[in-house]
């Protein structure tokens, strides 16, 4: 640890060396709030704090003793038995015994969820507004010394983009943050990353139910529970992501302190490690101005990626990786910043003056005649960059990255000598192997960083990237011409081959596969070698980077992995229905190979968008939001829109940097713009005489992506659109359903529907019923009354027989709610949007009040 500067922060040693000393603090705090408005602290009084402590300590180590219990009699009633009280009488004394409180505790880590609203932040800017030293007295400087706070700072990238608080001596994590770069969800509410990492749902409250249970004696146990679990699954969160463990790991691997592993990039990274090798070298890395790096020259060359033949491929298709190309070309032939030479051209006829080498400058012996007598030992890069051999001189970076993947193997070695009972020593080497496999595959970055890099050289890079690129090429060529294989390859990317391998079985592919991989390793020094990575039957190449198909790694695998890249299963910038819908349609195609059950499945799947049948959570869109000052004027952004108008009801409401902010597409008057179009789901759930736009989802979101993928198969999927028959609806009712706006829609008098008896195309009338001869009824419907009586009586002995089931799901919808929120649902209102029971409940009502126009109508007639 000699080589981390941890100068007044003692911790640091301590945490990094066995986390013995690791203690958490999670905080979340309840607010008197305002009605429909979030907390603000300027006017906002602080009522309850609630905490939950974790620590890692040995035995021999005591710990603060527990806090003296007070007040017990507020929560006995509630059943939470587990829960200690201290009351105080006044809000100043509240922030002294929460100072107190980590004062005593003195944990390494303060955690919240979301710090800065609702969490730490909150109660720092609290302690602003009444005049309290929270910050300077929560750090671990001596008393009197002052502690930076996001609040005193306007860095803008500080304060929006990491939502960092610095208390000195001691590490603030923002878990929804550090969530976002463990998984790729399309929402970082705490109810949807506790769903899909812990597997459990939870309710979500608003701060004025918070409130009015708080204010209730009977019902104060409900806001004290709701909070506590708050704090208990922010810390389950990062146990279950061995987080804290896997970063300090890192952290002593890099060199660099614990929160630099989180905040900083991995040049850093590199450079910690690469300066370490030079010091004892005596070698001086430059530091080059942003003057010098947009002096130096540009790039030239880029990788190879080549235009896949794009088509439906039946017969197997292998895949072949070059094991960590990059790093093994630096390694092979010694590309480093120490045994650059330059320009060849150069070296015959040097010039008098030094001549522009990366950021800075070369200068070469007046007499290049020892220089030319290794000429021919010398690797000269396809870029015609010279580089000294290895017998002259090792350069930094092969010996670093050669040392990093040497070590990787050993600890990958020891990792399957490792018995499953020792589960801390199998995490612990787990998460050194993957730091250094991250750091070998960004090195490269870190040359060719051009436009930020901290020392960018553009000869080391374009050799790097032409030496790639001819490796690519030789090995393509062997695969294409090779007599016995009879293979072609038909797509390469970087460093990866896909091979088609016509008129083989599976387990021929598989062979195969292992010849070529080998062959091609013979071709080069180590370490570069070609691998054989798995073989794809069937799959489906679309365009650069993205394709599908069904995936197998060994001969002896039975079953396929669906694997895809690229493609909107995968993808984020889509609503979920658009991914469920082309990868059902993809499994189809490839178990089935029959297109007509595509087709089907297809057109089932548009009617009941159609239809109004799809849930609304399967229909959002979720963006991220790069802050007020990250978008153009005039940018028509919905995540942008979106927050402009909570922005204008609440200031405080405004998203987070980074924060996927969800959206949803609703009709509207003929005309209008999409962006006026655009609302938030809840929007949508409270008022019933919003329609979600069929039209829209179908047409720009769900048929685009399988065009892309059946278009190369000959399939028009537009002409699947254009046959289905457009159902009938009861939009003109909307406006007697609960919960819809007071005022008339625009969108019940203009939007086209059909029929409800025949299907025809009308538009619904906007006021009046029996007297106006059947709303929603098309005139040759009015025309012929028996055959319409007889149509509208089989369609409400649907929607009776739909009532029924719909009482039976809101039976087991209300016995789930309860499980969840612990208490019957006429007594609260869960506003989580991640709860597929959220949208069931409102279109069941919404049902059946469709059921009971229904009715009228019949009667009407």
């Amino acid at each position: 640890m000699a080589y981390l500067d941890t100068a007044g922060l003692e911790w640091c040693r301590g945490l990094l060396l066995g986390h013995e000393f690791l203690t958490l603090m999670c905080l979340e705090c309840h607010v008197a709030t305002r009605p429909q408005l979030l907390p603000d602290p300027q006017l906002d009084p602080i009522s309850a704090l609630v905490f939950s402590i974790t620590q890692d300590l040995p035995p021999e180590i005591p710990s603060p003793q527990h806090l003296k219990v007070a007040g017990v009699d507020l929560v006995t009633r509630t059943g939470l038995t587990d829960l200690a009280v201290l009351h105080v009488d006044s809000e100043a004394d509240l922030l002294e015994e929460a100072i107190r409180l980590v004062t005593t505790w003195d944990p390494d880590m303060l955690v919240g969820y979301e710090v800065q609203r609702g969490s730490w932040g909150y109660l720092l800017e609290r302690g602003l507004a009444l005049g309290v030293e929270v910050v300077a007295r929560l750090s671990r400087v001596p008393e009197g010394a002052r502690a930076s706070h996001h609040l005193e700072e306007e860095d803008e990238y500080g304060t929006e983009h990491t939502s960092q608080i610095h208390l000195a001596g001691r590490v603030v994590l923002n878990a929804w943050r550090l969530m976002r770069s463990e998984a790729a969800l399309q929402s970082y509410t705490l109810q949807s990353v506790a769903f899909q990492i812990l597997h459990t749902r939870i309710p979500a409250f608003s701060h004025t139910q918070l409130t009015a249970w708080w204010l209730a004696d009977t019902t104060r146990g409900r806001t004290l529970g709701h909070l506590l679990l708050r704090c208990r699954l922010t810390l389950d969160l990062l146990h279950r992501l061995d987080l804290v463990p896997r970063t300090a790991e890192l952290a002593r691997l890099f060199g660099i302190q614990f929160y630099d592993v989180l905040s900083r990039g991995t040049q850093f990274r590199v450079e910690s490690m690469m300066l370490r090798l030079a010091r004892g070298r005596n070698m001086v890395a430059i530091s080059p101005s942003v003057q010098q790096r947009a002096a130096m020259k540009a790039p030239e060359w880029i990788p190879l990626t080549l235009e896949p033949l794009s088509r439906f491929y039946t017969e197997p298709v292998v895949v072949l990786d070059f094991q960590s190309l990059y790093p093994s070309v630096m390694i092979a032939y010694n590309y480093c910043y120490s045994t650059c030479l330059g320009r060849i051209h150069l070296l015959h006829n040097p010039p008098p003056q030094p001549y522009s080498f990366g950021t800075a400058h070369l200068r070469l012996p007046p007499d290049p005649k020892q220089l030319l007598e290794m000429v021919d030992e010398m690797n000269v890069s396809p870029c015609g960059v010279a580089f000294l051999p290895s017998r002259v001189r090792r350069g930094v970076l092969p010996v670093m990255l050669e040392e990093i993947l040497n070590t990787r193997l050993m600890v990958k070695a020891s990792l399957k000598r490792c018995g499953e009972r020792d589960a801390s020593l199998r995490r612990v080497l787990h998460s050194r192997q993957l730091g250094l496999k991250l750091i070998a595959n960004v090195t490269y970055g870190y040359t060719s960083a051009n436009f930020s890099g901290r020392m960018p050289c553009s000869e080391i890079g374009d050799s790097v990237v032409s030496k790639g690129r001819e490796i690519l090429e030789r090995s393509i060529q062997l695969v294409n011409s090779h007599p016995t294989w009879a293979a072609q390859v038909v797509y390469g990317d970087t460093d990866s081959l896909f091979v088609h391998l016509p008129g083989r079985s599976r387990s021929q592919a598989f062979v195969t596969g292992q010849e070529i991989a080998a062959a091609v390793t013979k071709m080069y020094p180590k370490p570069i070698k070609l691998k054989f990575e798995k073989v794809y039957l069937p799959c489906l190449l679309q365009t650069k980077k993205r394709y599908v198909g069904y995936m197998y790694e060994t001969p002896d695998q039975q079953e396929p992995v669906f694997d895809a890249k690229g493609i909107e299963t995968v993808r984020r910038d889509g609503c979920p229905a658009v991914a469920k819908v082309l990868e059902r349609s993809l499994h189809l195609l490839f178990d089935r190979k029959d297109v007509s059950l595509v087709r089907q499945y297809v057109q089932r799947q548009l009617l009941k968008v159609m239809q109004g049948r799809v849930s609304l959570q399967d229909l959002t869109f979720a963006k991220e939001y790069r802050g007020a000052r990250g978008y153009r004027p005039g940018a028509c952004v919905p995540a942008l829109q979106l927050a402009r108008q909570w922005t204008r009801r609440d200031p405080r409401k405004e998203p987070r940097a980074g924060e996927r902010v969800p959206y949803v597409i609703v009709y509207g008057a003929p005309g209008l713009p999409l962006i006026q179009l655009v609302r938030c789901p809840s929007t949508v759930l409270a008022d019933a005489s919003l329609r979600l736009n069929a039209t829209y989802y179908i047409t720009h979101a769900i048929l685009p992506p399988l065009h892309r993928c059946l278009a190369l198969l000959g399939v028009n999927v537009n002409a699947w659109y254009t046959e289905l028959p457009r159902p009938s609806t009861l939009t003109a009712s909307t406006s007697t359903l609960p919960g819809s706006s007071s005022g008339p829609s625009i969108a019940r008098y203009f939007t086209p529907v059909a029929c409800v008896g025949c299907g025809a195309d009308t538009t619904a009338a906007p006021a009046g019923r029996g007297a106006a001869g059947g709303q929603g009824l098309c005139g040759g419907c009015k025309g012929s009354p028996q055959e319409t009586v007889l149509r509208l009586g089989e369609r409400f002995r649907t929607y009776e027989r739909a009532v029924d089931h719909i009482r039976q799901v809101s039976c087991s919808l209300e016995m789930v709610c309860e499980a969840c929120v612990g208490c019957r649902l006429q007594e609260v209102e869960c506003i989580s949007l991640d709860c597929p029971l959220t949208h069931r409940r409102t279109m069941a009502g919404r049902d059946l009040q469709a059921a009971h126009h229904l009715h009228s109508l019949l009667d009407d007639f």
